[in-house]
């Protein structure tokens, strides 16, 4: 830890990063370090200082699904049209860069186990009319939660083709959101409550939701051209006040220690919310081999994908966010560390911050 923090302080002294917040938890408990300002006006960091962790949202909706398997509220072969009777009937674009009325119906269902895996169809489309129109109707991926009600984002979702046949190929963050939805209808309850329940109160986790309170959320920064830094833009009301739109895909705000402790949830060491089988079809590797051109960029090159988390070669799970968090875990050990750096993940300071993130990992 303790050379962790060295490097993370000469980031703050060197103008790349405006703060951090670090976590180790283990059998032993969980270490909190923290360092730098969190916001402009020089407000430090605290242990308990809130942040908005993004995909880092993502491990935890796999969490709340399976804890809802467990309970036989659903099953990962269940057709997600059973709740969501937009996606009932799908057409498929002929190519992902194709012309939006040039379609085909799909020939397979989506199902829960397509969203976990990312795998329904629909997700990040870099260029053409569909990323276009994604665009246009604002259910295009992104860093922040859609700005509108859930039913009315499903809606403008399914009216637009699916980019791949089902079960075909990866393709990233809609489907969190789209499980957000889901989650929501065959439970008649809201992701707060379902969270509450089934995950957090589990952990003893009290300070992890969709809002915190604005006077203490830590400010996330960008990279300026010039190599400085300055704040990111973002929506009003995003993270400070009850969302139209509670999103399993970016929309949680957590401590730094709340992140380690979920992080470590997905080991099964320590509170154990899942059952053996459920743990293990969250960390089994599921992307064949023509699906891996999707992940270039985001997984690692020998890594693969489980149920809402990256699987490393080295057997380290979790998955990081754009906004500069990042939370992993070794299911052999139950060791699970978090970082928030304060500034989003095309910040040269995040990349070294992440750097020396995984000697965390390695400690005995």
């Amino acid at each position: 830890m303790d050379t962790v923090v060295t490097t993370l302080d000469s980031l703050v002294d060197q103008g790349r990063l405006p703060g951090w917040a670090v976590a180790v938890a283990d059998e032993a408990g969980t270490v909190i370090r923290t360092g730098g300002h969190r916001t402009p006006a020089g407000d430090p960091v605290e242990a308990d200082t809130p942040f908005a962790i993004a995909s880092c949202s993502k491990p935890v909706a796999a969490l709340l699904t399976l804890r809802l398997v467990d309970r036989g509220v659903l099953a990962l072969e269940d057709p997600v049209a059973r709740w969501l009777p937009e996606l009932a009937t799908p057409r498929v674009l002929a190519g992902p860069r194709g012309e939006l009325d040039d379609t085909v119906p799909a020939r397979t269902p989506i199902t829960v186990e397509h969203l976990l895996t990312m795998t329904a169809g629909f997700g990040w489309v870099s260029e053409g009319p569909l990323a276009e129109a994604m665009a246009r109707a604002q259910v295009a991926p992104g860093p922040f939660p859609p700005p509108m009600g859930p039913d009315e984002y499903l809606a403008r979702l399914a009216a637009l083709p699916l980019a791949d046949e089902p079960g075909t190929t990866w393709r990233y963050h809609t489907s969190s959101d789209v499980l957000g939805v889901l989650l929501a209808r065959a439970t008649g309850r809201s992701l707060t409550d379902l969270l509450d329940e089934h995950v957090l109160a589990p952990l003893d986790i009290t300070q992890t939701g969709f809002t915190a309170d604005p006077e203490r959320l830590a400010r996330v920064h960008a990279p300026r051209e010039d190599g400085g830094l300055r704040p990111c833009a973002v929506p009003e009301g995003t993270f400070t006040a009850p969302p139209p739109f509670e999103s399993l895909a970016t929309g949680l705000v957590a401590p730094i220690g709340d992140l380690a402790r979920l992080a470590r949830a997905l080991t099964g060491h320590g509170p154990s919310i899942l059952s053996e089988d459920s743990f293990r079809e969250l960390r089994r590797p599921r992307l064949a081999e023509g699906q891996r051109a999707m992940t270039e960029g985001m997984l690692e090159p020998e890594s693969s994908w489980g149920l809402h988390v990256e699987v490393r070669p080295d057997g380290l799970i979790g998955w990081a966010g754009g906004l500069g968090t990042i939370a992993y875990a070794d299911p052999r050990t139950g060791r699970a560390a978090a970082l928030a750096t304060l500034v989003t993940v095309d910040g040269p300071g995040t990349a070294a911050a992440f750097e020396t993130f995984w000697s965390l990992l390695r400690e005995a």
